[in-house]
C-alpha cells in the first residue's frame, strides 16, 4: 500500500504530455499566450511565460535527442528541431503537438535558421561543408549552400568540425553562416543562395555568433576566448568587413575563489559558447561556460563596455555551464542554458527553470501562433 501511494505521489510529479491533439494553452495576458518551448532529452517542455514561467507539460517526440536547433513558422504554424540520435529534422504542428514530418538529409543537422516569411530553412550539417536550403511546409530540398569544412586544431582539437551555426537577418534577404574552426562568418544572399561576403578573419575560430538588426555588427564567440570579439558586416556598400575590437571577459575573483580548480577541459572546448543582442539591440550578453556566468555589455558605444556579471548559481557550490543564450520576444527576459530565467532590466534571476540550449518562444493570438523568437 506504501509502496502505491509513493508510486502516485511521484506520478503526479511528472508533467503531463501532450496528446497529439491539442497544444497546451497558456495564460492570456494583454490578448497573447505566450509560451516557451525547451528541448529537453527526448522532447520539448512548454512553459507559460504570462504565469511566471510555469511548466505546462511536455511534447514527447519518440526516438530523438542530441537537439542542435530548433525554430519556427507561425505563417504554416510549424515548429522544427533538429535531433542528430536519427540525424533527422523534425516539423511539429503547433497546434496539435503532432509530428508532420521527419526526414534525414545530410550528415549531423545543426542549428538552422528560418526566414521571417516562414517559408524558408536553411540547415547546416556538420559533418559535410554545405548549408541545405529546404521549404518549410514539406521538407523539400530547394539548394545547397557549400561554405567548407575547416581543419581541426592539433594543439586544442574539438568533437567534430563542418557547418554550425545560422543567423538570418530581419528581412529574410541575407543568411549569416558559421563553419567550426573557421575564423570567419559567411554571408549568403537568400534571393541566389550565394555567398557575397564575409566577416573577419577573427583571431580563431567562430562559434556561436550574433549580428545586428541594421547589420553593421557581428558580435563572435571565438574559440579558446573568454568574451567575444566584434567585427564589421558591412564596408560600404560591399557585404563584409575586417574584425574590429576584442573584448576580453573578467571572471569576479570571488568565484575563482570558489573555483580553484576549473575542469581542465572546457564545455563546448572554449570558455564562451553563448551570445546574443538584446532585442532592443543596446546590450550584448555573453556567458562564462566554466563558472556559470553571464557578462552583460553596452554595444551603443565601441568598443563595448561592460555594465554587469549576473551569477546563475544559488548557491556558490552549484556549478552552471552556459552554452548558449536567447531572449524572449520583447527583451524583458534572458534564457541562458544554466537553469534560471533573467530579467534583462534588473539584470537578476527571476525564475529557475531547467532551460537548455535549444529553446523559442511563441506567441498565441485567439488560439493561433502569431509570432516566433530565434534562438
Amino acid at each position: 500500500m506504501r509502496i502505491a501511494l509513493v508510486l502516485t505521489a511521484w506520478l503526479v510529479m511528472l508533467p503531463a504530455v501532450a496528446a497529439a491533439d491539442q497544444r497546451y494553452q497558456g495564460t492570456v495576458v494583454n490578448s497573447l499566450e505566450r509560451l516557451l518551448y525547451v528541448t529537453d532529452r527526448s522532447g520539448i517542455s512548454v512553459y507559460d511565460i504570462n504565469a511566471g514561467h510555469k511548466l505546462l507539460g511536455r511534447i514527447d517526440i519518440p526516438e530523438t535527442g542530441g537537439y542542435k536547433g530548433i525554430c519556427a513558422s507561425v505563417q504554416l504554424g510549424r515548429l522544427y528541431v533538429s535531433s542528430i540520435r536519427k540525424d533527422e529534422l523534425i516539423c511539429l504542428d503547433l497546434l496539435t503537438n503532432a509530428i508532420v514530418w521527419r526526414k534525414k538529409y545530410g550528415k549531423y543537422a545543426d542549428s538552422m535558421a528560418i526566414t521571417p516569411d516562414g517559408q524558408t530553412l536553411y540547415v547546416p550539417f556538420r559533418d559535410e561543408d554545405s548549408w541545405w536550403v529546404i521549404r518549410a511546409s514539406d521538407g523539400e530540398v530547394i539548394a545547397r549552400i557549400p561554405v567548407g569544412r575547416g581543419k581541426n586544431y592539433d594543439d586544442h582539437p574539438i568533437a567534430t568540425i563542418g557547418p554550425h551555426n545560422t543567423w538570418m537577418n530581419p528581412g529574410g534577404t541575407r543568411v549569416y553562416l558559421e563553419v567550426l574552426t573557421l575564423p570567419y562568418v559567411y554571408i549568403a544572399d537568400t534571393a541566389t543562395n550565394r555567398i557575397i561576403g564575409k566577416v573577419g578573419p577573427f583571431s580563431k575560430g567562430v562559434r556561436p555568433f550574433a549580428v545586428t538588426d541594421d547589420e553593421k555588427y557581428v558580435f563572435a564567440n571565438v574559440d579558446w576566448l573568454l568574451g567575444f570579439e566584434v567585427g564589421r558586416a558591412r564596408t560600404g556598400v560591399e557585404w563584409g568587413g575586417k574584425m574590429l575590437h576584442r573584448i576580453e571577459a573578467k571572471t569576479p575573483a570571488e568565484r575563482l575563489a570558489q573555483i580553484p580548480n576549473p575542469p581542465v577541459r572546457k564545455p563546448h572546448s572554449t570558455p564562451s559558447h553563448g551570445i546574443n543582442i538584446r532585442p532592443d539591440q543596446k546590450e550584448v550578453w555573453v556567458v562564462d561556460g566554466v563558472y556559470g556566468y553571464v557578462y552583460v555589455y553596452d554595444i551603443t558605444v565601441m568598443p563595448p563596455q561592460h555594465v554587469a556579471s549576473v551569477p546563475l548559481f544559488k548557491d556558490p557550490g552549484e556549478q552552471p555551464k552556459p552554452g548558449w543564450i536567447s531572449f524572449s520576444i520583447d527583451g524583458k527576459y534572458a534564457y541562458p542554458d544554466g537553469g534560471v530565467v533573467i530579467d534583462s532590466e534588473t539584470k537578476k534571476v527571476v525564475a529557475r527553470i531547467p532551460t537548455s540550449e535549444k529553446l523559442i518562444e511563441i506567441d498565441f493570438l485567439d488560439g493561433k501562433p502569431v509570432k516566433a523568437g530565434h534562438r
